[in-house]
């Protein structure tokens, strides 16, 4: 028994010394080699990940006791008490960014006077100096909270900081630059802005559109007239709309006279048709009739649709057929706007349009009348 004890041993031993030995073979020593380096790549990046998950956690928790400690702070200086404030910790530089996020987010959700003294609560911290230095950073979404935070502020001593932003290729942040400068002088923007608009193909439409409405007609109106004057491109004429009617009426008629029959329009060139035809809506002009109906056969069905609006705004009594031809229209939106219009037209009696109900084939049409009839009650 002994002796078999032994020469089991002597075979483990034997056995780790083989383990030990590598191969004369060369392709199984590179395996070998292969192997042990995924092993103890394998352990690094079991090592990596339980380290980075450590420090995750730990400053989750300190992100947490920050606001914590910091959120009732805000929330009594959106009400204007003015509680003091403690100094920042060691980590200066990450809680800022906490700060500046937790005020961006309040800025947001508040209105009126809150906003006023959450920006008192910002010169108070004196977080100016900090929140441009994040401009000049290579992070994105530094940048991105910085410009968030400027807007907020809008306050016109910071336009020179922001100004060169708006040429970044990145048009996330350029956007985002130009909405702090709409944010604090809008002429002077939209003056700045809305060349660059007619430059940069990859500034979309709705969103520099959203920016003219920031900043409103009277702001937007003059820069996108001058740029018109210089060249009617379809990107501006799209913009139309935040320029007063009766001086954007010329390339509203001149955008519907060329307006093919066919469906070949571009995105630019449909978005400048239904502009063209929003601003013809507000002048309530006769003249413009002609046009705004031959828009009623056009394929696109936004353009359709628009032309109802716009035809609504000037109706009278007489439009009755051309509204009930649209209710069989194959788009949705279309047969609801033309709804809407008859329902709206004056001295059109309740027993009138449940008899034209009633005359309907298209049954689509039928709900869509139903509806505004049942509103309209």
């Amino acid at each position: 028994m002994p002796s078999d004890v032994v020469a089991l041993g002597r075979l483990i031993v034997e056995a780790l010394r083989q383990l030990t030995v590598l191969p004369s073979d060369p392709a199984l020593r590179l395996a070998v080699y292969s192997a042990m380096a995924l092993a103890a790549l394998t352990l690094v990046v079991m090592l990596n990940v339980l380290v980075l998950a450590e420090l995750a956690a730990r400053r989750e928790r300190r992100r947490a006791a920050f606001s914590v400690r910091w959120r009732p702070l805000l929330t009594a200086w959106s009400l204007n008490e003015r509680a003091a404030l403690p100094p920042l910790g060691r980590r200066r530089h990450e809680e800022r960014l906490w700060l500046l996020l937790m005020w961006a987010n309040l800025q947001r959700q508040v209105r009126g006077n809150a906003k006023e003294y959450l920006n008192a609560f910002f010169d108070h911290l004196a977080m100016d100096a900090y929140v441009t230095s994040l401009l000049n950073t290579r992070q994105s979404h530094r940048k991105l909270l910085a410009l968030a935070c400027l807007r907020h502020l809008g306050e016109e001593r910071h336009w020179g900081d922001v100004a060169p932003l708006v040429s970044s290729s990145n048009p996330v942040e350029s956007l985002a630059a130009a909405d702090a400068l709409v944010a604090m002088n809008p002429p002077r923007a939209m003056r700045f802005l809305v060349p660059f608009y007619i430059q940069r193909n990859d500034w979309a439409y709705l969103r520099f559109k959203s920016l003219c409405k920031q900043a409103g007609r009277e702001a937007a109106g003059p820069a996108l007239l001058a740029a018109l004057k210089q060249s009617s491109h379809p990107r501006i004429v799209a913009l139309i709309e935040w320029i007063t009617p009766i001086e954007a009426a010329p390339w509203a008629r001149q955008s519907l006279r060329k307006l093919p029959a066919s469906a070949e329009l571009t995105r630019e060139q449909r978005d400048a048709v239904c502009a063209s035809l929003r601003c013809l809506a507000e002048l309530h002009s006769e003249q413009d009739r002609e046009l705004i109906e031959k828009a009623f056969d056009h394929p696109f069905p936004q353009v359709r649709s628009e032309a109802v609006l716009a035809l609504k705004h000037q109706s009278s009594r007489g439009d009755e057929k051309q509204f009930t031809r649209m209710l069989s229209d194959p788009s949705w939106w279309v047969r609801q706007a033309a709804a809407d219009a008859l329902v709206d037209l004056p001295t059109l009696e309740t027993a009138h349009l449940e008899a034209l109900l009633d005359s309907l084939q298209d049954r689509y049409g039928r709900d869509a009348l139903r509806r505004a009839i049942a509103e309209k009650r």
